[in-house]
């Protein structure tokens, strides 16, 4: 077991790990931070990252929020210790939940002129065998489109704070004022709306649409039939791999359109009027963002 201990030594991160030359390829990799204190799970994440962040450790991040999965950067956290130059397995992007622990001694609690033995810790594991269980999942990123991500991260450190635009684009002064409300809004809140055609990440067309899709945390789907009613089935195709990786996607419809294309029958959406974008978008985009509890 190969195990690294994040403690806080008077605002400095200190990474104790043995002092041989290397670690088994197989090992497994324990990742531990501890507090003396009685904290809840959003606390003690907190304050880790806040570390992370002093030290300017970028290869772990929170993905949308501090409770839930964090994103991973193998390759990257290999690449930061020589000690973990023939692991193998370190490697790609992976999404991983942090595991929360409280140590409460409540038998001391009415003990007088004694302390109370308080303790909260958080872990995140990464063993060999997992992760090649996940190879063919979605939450595995490649090695090559870990480099166009790295490279939109520079870009937008702050993954909560980019959205992904899908929809058909039509060179019309309509549709270009409604991405333009929907940019716009979002701003006001310090959201930033992006397209995959702004900036290219990779010469690939799809991987180019997938490091934006793994970058945002939310998506926003418009269907407008300004020009045509016909449905563009690439929308489909990203709304659906953004719901594989669990990211949140509003579907915003022109209210003229009769419904969805069949593989979103059933599916809540918000509608629009696209002759009154300034008007009738803002109000479904706070009603969501204020539903799916993104700021």
């Amino acid at each position: 077991m190969f195990s690294f201990h994040f403690q806080n030594f008077l605002g400095k991160l200190d990474i104790q790990y043995p002092n041989y030359k290397g670690i088994p390829n197989d090992s497994p990799v324990y990742i531990f931070y501890k507090e003396n204190s009685d904290l809840s799970k959003h606390e003690i994440l907190r304050r880790f990252y806040n570390l992370l962040k002093l030290n300017d450790i970028t290869y772990l991040k929170p993905e949308k929020n501090l409770t839930s999965e964090w994103i991973f950067d193998l390759s990257e956290f290999k690449r930061s210790f020589r000690c973990l130059n023939d692991v193998d397995y370190l490697k790609g992007i992976i999404t991983i939940e942090p595991e929360y622990f409280r140590k409460f001694n409540e038998s001391l609690e009415e003990e007088q002129d004694c302390d109370i033995e308080e303790e909260t810790s958080i872990k995140f594991s990464i063993k060999k065998e997992e992760l090649d269980l996940l190879k063919y999942n979605t939450n595995v990123i490649s090695d090559e489109l870990s480099i166009s991500l790295k490279r939109f991260q520079k870009d937008h450190p702050n993954s909560d704070k980019c959205g992904f635009l899908m929809m058909k684009f039509e060179d019309s002064k309509l549709q270009q004022n409604i991405i333009g409300v929907l940019k716009s809004h979002l701003a006001k809140k310090g959201i930033t709306l992006l397209r995959a055609d702004e900036k290219w990440y990779s010469d690939d067309l799809f991987e180019n649409i997938k490091t934006y899709m793994q970058g945002c945390s939310f998506g926003i789907a418009l269907f407008d039939r300004i020009n045509t009613e016909e449905f563009n089935p690439n929308v489909s195709l990203e709304i659906g791999y953004m719901m594989a990786l669990n990211k949140p996607v509003l579907l915003l419809k022109d209210k003229t359109l009769k419904s969805l294309q069949t593989d979103l029958v059933g599916k809540l959406y918000h509608q629009f009027d696209y002759q009154y974008p300034e008007s009738t978008i803002p109000l479904a985009l706070d009603k969501w963002i204020s539903d799916k509890d993104i700021n």
